[in-house]
């Protein structure tokens, strides 16, 4: 997780420059906005090839698969579409087209880009001497604690759901249409946000911050909060978005119209779009509670405490591990860290992964990925933030607590050959 925050970080800056493009795109004093962001768009895509075929070059195979990789190109396609197609230009002109935009930029470019891994194929997008820079700056610096608390589940949740309300209240919304300067700011914070979301919601790689649960009901509860706009303006008896009086004209609506129009889009396709993250974590939570005790009566307060307040439950961790025998608790915790997805472990259920090296007779290696003395103390080291050990190299840091990392090294020191 750690190592996702802190690419995280390099792409909120990328972000900031490409909303700002975003808002220039459609301003007619600005003729070159466009290049701007097809540049933007274009770097940033030949980045992750770069990683994409560094990665295949010094490792030997894929560390995401090729449906990752198309969720990047499609991510980015969508982007220019919508940004750098005449649909911009109708986008200005009518108020429900506009919200179409938003939406895309919010709700389908953040979870694909997010679900792309990013973070982990841009790193490697840059000389192992740049990553090696990148890594000693991330914990040499305060960027690390600035990141891993803009981060929090509860700061996350309250960033997206007012940005997402707040530029579609009228007042703030005339005036981002109004102002170039505005319309970047609006941009900014609805994209940056939406990634920060779908990275806590996703978690492409590491350790989640929400147990599985919680992530449901904070995906529910974000999207509650998300509709209020779409109602406002679906049940509003007045039109209050009179900026686009020009647009709807030219197209034959009544502005009243157009608004409805817009606040049908931002209800119903907003609902079904918060249905398939929830739905995804739902399966997923319901495969988990097969390898976990059931919930016991006295659990059931606390259920419906989560119900009546899920943005609070946002900022709940994974709940701590239950007593347990050692050896079961280290296979629970490679199970979902995602060790597997990378090693083959013995007595791991599909732990068959082929990018590291199998991790059966571990007990017996004199060394740690061919460079630290394999004990205790350098495995717990090594699990616990590989990167500190080693900077650039391929193992990503999981966000394996001190105990975890405890709990694994010792039944890593189980396995002779």
């Amino acid at each position: 997780m750690r190592l996702t925050i802190a690419i995280l970080a390099l792409i909120l800056s990328h972000t900031a420059a490409l909303a700002h493009a975003v808002a220039l795109a459609g301003a007619a004093a600005s003729s070159s906005a466009p290049f701007v962001l097809g540049a933007l768009i274009a770097g940033t895509t030949l980045l992750y090839a770069a990683g994409l075929a560094r990665i295949r070059a010094q490792i030997g195979v894929r560390v995401v698969t090729r449906g990752q990789s198309l969720a990047y190109a499609a991510g980015m396609g969508v982007l220019v579409l919508i940004l750098l197609s005449p649909l911009d230009t109708y986008a200005d002109a009518l108020f429900s087209l506009h919200m179409v935009q938003h939406l895309v930029l919010a709700l389908v470019v953040p979870p694909l880009l997010v679900w792309s891994r990013p973070v982990l194929v841009m790193l490697w997008g840059f000389p192992r001497g740049v990553r090696k820079m990148l890594g000693a700056a991330w914990h040499d610096g305060g960027l690390a604690r600035l990141i891993t608390g803009l981060m929090h589940p509860v700061v996350v949740g309250v960033l997206f759901s007012s940005a997402f309300v707040f530029w579609h209240l009228p007042r703030p919304y005339a005036w981002a249409l109004r102002n170039d300067w505005a319309h970047a700011l609006e941009h900014t914070t609805l994209f940056a946000a939406a990634l920060m979301f779908w990275s806590l919601v996703i978690e492409p790689s590491g350790r989640r911050r929400m147990g599985l649960a919680a992530t449901t009901l904070f995906v529910a509860g974000t999207s509650l909060v998300s509709g209020f706009p779409g109602a406002l303006m679906l049940l509003a008896p007045a039109p209050l978005y009179p900026v686009h009086a020009p647009g709807v004209a030219h197209w034959g609506l009544t502005l009243l119209e157009d608004q409805q129009l817009a606040g049908l889009i931002m209800w119903v396709p907003v609902g079904l779009l918060y249905l398939v993250p929830i739905a995804w974590l739902f399966v997923r939570l319901l495969a988990d509670r097969r390898h976990q005790r059931p919930v016991t009566s006295g659990a059931l307060p606390v259920i419906a405490l989560a119900l009546l307040l899920p943005l609070a439950l946002s900022a709940c961790s994974e709940t701590a591990p239950r007593a347990e025998e050692p050896h079961a608790q280290a296979k629970r915790l490679m199970t979902r860290l995602g060790c597997g997805a990378c090693h083959e472990i013995p007595g791991v259920t599909g732990a068959d992964g082929r990018i590291g090296p199998p991790l059966g007779g571990m007990a017996d290696r004199t060394y740690i990925a061919g460079m630290v003395r394999n004990t205790p103390e350098s495995m717990e080291r090594w699990l616990r933030d590989p990167q500190a050990v080693s900077p650039g190299n391929a193992m990503p840091n999981v966000g394996a607590t001190p105990a975890e990392a405890r709990v694994m090294a010792a039944y890593l020191a189980t396995l002779h050959e």
